[in-house]
């Protein structure tokens, strides 16, 4: 894994390999991160393919998973509402559709990740909790539904299983 490359035997040259610059670049629909820092008041910090939003200008983060019997029941969507000043100077909000994307949001010693390849689509989706010693992560299997929603005073967060069983993943 660390070592030199190797000779491909045929006394050829390997392959060029693309920069690392540019294999580590953030392509598609992008990487969010949500850390919030306090419940009571709400405090977070929110990145978006590295750019600081900030929390003033922030009305709602929402991620809503709901898998439903069929493919047209089916809800995967992730929005940023965000207030921006109009040419007039007023606020006017404006909306962000986020998938497809990574969204991590990390909030008193607890961790969601995301990454769902399409919008309204549970194929490519992926929803893992908490963070082991090791880097690994629990992937979750059986669930029905997932629910964040972050504004300036209000943060939530809770998973509903397939049987039916509702859990808060930050307790409050």
């Amino acid at each position: 894994m660390f070592g030199k490359q190797t000779d491909p035997g045929n006394g050829k040259a390997a392959p060029q390999r693309r920069a690392a610059a540019d294999v580590a670049r953030i392509e598609g629909g992008g990487l969010v991160h949500a850390i919030v820092s306090s419940v009571s008041p709400v405090t977070f910090y929110l990145f978006v393919n590295d750019k600081a939003v900030d929390q003033m200008e922030v009305e709602s983060l929402e991620v809503n998973i709901d898998v439903g019997e069929g493919v047209s029941d089916t809800i995967v969507r992730a929005s940023l509402s965000q207030f921006v000043k109009s040419v007039t100077g007023d606020r006017s909000t404006k909306y962000t559709n986020l998938f497809p994307s990574t969204i991590e949001v990390v909030a008193l010693g607890r961790r969601v990740l995301i990454t769902a390849q399409n919008a309204d689509s549970v194929e490519n989706l992926f929803v893992s909790l908490g963070l082991r010693p090791d880097g690994t992560t629990n992937d979750l299997k059986g669930l029905k539904s997932l629910n964040i929603l972050i504004t300036n005073v209000l943060f939530q967060a809770s998973l509903t299983w397939e049987d039916g069983q509702t859990e808060d993943i930050i307790p409050h």
